[in-house]
């Protein structure tokens, strides 16, 4: 690459998997823009998820970045079209020391069941198996579950200026958002 010096990102296996390198990040192909990494249980055992179940999963290392580097935690596409695992956002700055885990919900495709009674509330966990035919899932361990990407680490300088000053500037650079959120520019 012309002028671009690779990043050198150091990994530490945990202590228990020091003799299994298929859990430091590996490229699936070469261009590929992250890097997979895997489910790590300290136990080794399947992990069950629970419908509904929010959970961090071990990857069983420790990342060191550059200096001005940081990464982010994703999913693979395959964690979300074929597991139904959505990522919560995974920011590692460059500083973090401990082991790496991925933060997800198990989100399963739901199906409206005839059974399910208009008073019943939309979530009662403990109800979601008999109504809507949701199943836990499995993740065994050395399942590849999500990816990391290195990002080097932008600056910004932040400006406190009242709420006129605000308006001003807004005014001047005429939007046709505006305020509006989500959506708003496509109407």
């Amino acid at each position: 690459m012309d002028g671009y010096n690779t990043p050198n990102f150091k990994f530490a296996l945990r202590d228990d998997l020091q003799d299994d390198k298929r859990f430091l990040p590996t490229r699936g192909e070469p261009k590929a823009s992250g890097w997979d990494v895997r489910a790590a249980m300290s136990d080794r055992k399947t992990l069950i998820v629970k419908p509904f179940d929010l959970i961090k999963m071990p990857l069983g290392i420790r990342g060191y970045c550059p200096d001005g580097w940081w990464y982010d935690i994703k999913p693979r596409s395959s964690t979300f079209a074929k597991k139904n695992l959505h990522a919560l956002y995974g920011t590692v700055d460059e500083t973090y020391e401990g082991e790496l885990v991925f933060a997800c919900q198990y989100l399963p495709p739901v199906s409206y069941r005839e059974e399910w009674d208009d008073n019943s509330s939309w979530y009662e966990p403990e109800k979601w198996g008999d109504y809507c035919g949701c199943t836990e899932l499995k993740i065994e361990f050395g399942d590849a579950v999500a990816q990391i990407i290195p990002r080097r680490r932008d600056e910004m300088v932040v400006e406190g200026i009242t709420n006129e000053e605000y308006n001003k500037l807004c005014k001047a650079r005429a939007s046709i958002r505006g305020a509006g959120g989500f959506g708003s520019t496509g109407k």
